[in-house]
């Protein structure tokens, strides 16, 4: 199990979403969102930009949604996830 080879750390998601806003807005192309996982903004082909996650070294999820320009993805993705974030509710725990 997961528990097995890491310790887990659980965190609002509005304290994700800042962290991973803050990250991509600041032009890191693979942000980190877990030990074997990350998230960024690719392109897909010409005047397409997509959001993709890759999970666990083994598998790439590329969202649907496109954008004409990285611009416009960023913006987007970050706009997006800033509407998640309250700053009051932000907190880190460990999980035992």
């Amino acid at each position: 199990m997961l528990e097995d080879c890491m310790a887990l750390t659980r965190k609002p998601f509005a304290e994700f979403a800042g962290e991973l806003a803050a990250g991509i807005r600041a032009g890191r192309a693979d942000e980190p969102i877990a030990e074997t996982a990350r998230m960024g903004v690719i392109e897909v082909g010409p005047n397409d930009w997509r959001l993709a996650m890759v999970l666990d070294h083994a598998v790439e999820v590329v969202c649907d949604e496109s954008f004409s320009t990285r611009e416009e993805a960023v913006e987007t993705i970050v706009d997006r996830l800033e509407e998640c974030v309250d700053p009051d509710d932000l907190r880190t725990e460990r999980v035992q």
